[in-house]
Parts: structure tokens; sequence; C-alpha cells
């Protein structure tokens, strides 16, 4: 990477920090509902670390402090420190946002972090696709609100709430991680970034995953929200990680 004309090295365990611009709040009946900005809202940023000799480092703070507005970035091919799915063709303007104390880690190397945000990003020319996701794992949180409630009136007459009588329409989240190489990775943030957003989508197929709300649900198919991801970073140099969080559309609740 080089930064405002100096040649700075990036370590691979960067990580993207993109900031979509929805709110998100779960409602009465167990739905959940996003207020969305706008997509030109949307923050993309990146956490880095440099590594280099005690000069080249001290030299780059002292550009940091006495620069605190815009740089002119260009990036090395697999330095995607905002995302795969973003241009890193040309000249790039950042903010630098944070950057750290430089710290001593071997003989005569040292460190500095520094988050960096893109002031007005651009894409690749992708489709967004969500059919290839891949779980890294076979670990992964499934939560299902079954409540079976005995309410009593005035004179203690008691009559029950049962989940039974919604037909396995209950609320529930279903979060996994997921491992993606190089060529998949920008085509699902594409989607998660523009055709998911706020907006209902089906629950999707990968590694044969079955009941991810429970039994009683059955076995789908589902409408579901993603009300959270995450961009994990490069595991190596040929996956991404990402952690996805899918709360299911209760269709039968909804307005």
């Amino acid at each position: 990477m080089v930064l405002d004309g100096k040649t700075v090295l990036i370590l691979w365990r960067y990580k993207p920090r993109t900031k979509i611009a929805i709110k998100w709040e779960q409602r009465a009946d167990g739905n959940w509902r996003g207020s969305d900005r706008s997509i030109d809202e949307d923050v993309y940023e990146g956490d880095v670390v440099f590594r280099g000799p005690i000069a080249e480092l001290t030299d780059l703070e002292t550009v940091l402090d006495a620069k605190r507005n815009e740089f002119i970035a260009t990036f090395n091919s697999g330095e995607e420190i905002f995302g795969a799915d973003v241009d890193y063709s040309g000249d790039i303007t950042v903010i630098v946002t944070r950057y750290g104390a430089i710290r001593k880690v071997d003989f005569k190397v040292f460190e500095m972090s520094l988050t960096v945000r893109h002031t007005n990003p651009m894409f690749q020319s992708v489709t967004p696709d969500f059919t290839k996701l891949r779980k890294s794992s076979h670990s992964d949180t499934r939560q299902t609100f079954f409540e079976l409630t005995k309410l009593f009136t005035y004179d203690q007459n008691a009559f029950v709430v049962d989940h039974l009588s919604f037909d396995g329409d209950e609320p529930g989240i279903y979060k996994a991680q997921f491992a993606q190489t190089i060529d998949e990775m920008p085509a699902i943030r594409r989607f998660l970034s523009t055709t998911a957003r706020a907006n209902q989508i089906v629950f999707p197929t990968f590694d044969n995953i079955s009941f991810p709300f429970g039994t009683r649900a059955g076995s789908g198919p589902f409408n579901v929200r993603v009300i959270d991801w995450n961009d994990l970073g490069r595991q190596d140099f040929c996956d991404w990680n990402l952690s996805i969080t899918f709360a299911r559309d209760l269709a039968i609740w909804n307005e």
C-alpha cells in the first residue's frame, strides 16, 4: 500500500469494517424491521497493521499527526482492506480515523495499527449472489422462542397461551460462520449490501442444513431477514471468513 506517497507494508491479518446504515428493532410480534438510511450512507473502513523499521513508522506517524484530513492511497493486489467487493483500481481517497502507538514486536521490527475509511467507494461489476454459502464449521447458533404461558383473569380463572396455536410460527434466530473463496466473496458481499439490506429474502440453502429454526418449525422454506453480518477478514491467502445472522420473518403476523 502507498499512503500519501509513502510505501508501507500491510500485514495479511487486515479486517474490513463494513457498517451498513440500517438500524434494526424487534417488534412486539417477534418480527424484525430495519430502518434503512440508504446505501449511500454505508461506511467502508478497514483495520490494518503496518510493519517496518522504526524510522519508516516514525516518519509515517509524523505525517499522520500533521495531516488530519484526506490522503491519497493506492493498493497492491490482495490488499482488499475495505472488503472483497470494492474496486481498488487507481488512486483512492481515504481518511485515517484512528491510529495507535508504535510498538516493538521483534528485533528492529515495529508495528502500528490504523483504521482507514474509504470516502467514496466504487464496487466491482459482479452479480449479487447468495447461492454459494459454505459453513466454516459444524457449529452454529439457533435460538427459537417457544412459550407456554398461563394468564389469569381478575377472578383467577386461567387460560393458556400456547406456541402450538401458531403451528410452529415462532420467532427464531440462526447464526453461523462461513468460509468463502476469493471468487465467491465479492458477489456475497454485494448481495448483503444491496439485495438483502432490510428486505425479506428466502433462507438460503447450504451444506444440507435442516431445521435452522428448530424441528417444530419444520424444514422450510423460510422467509428471513439478515439482521447482522460481519466480514471477519482473510483466513489465509485463499479464504474469507464471514458471520451472518438470520431472523425468521413470521408471515402470519405481518402487517
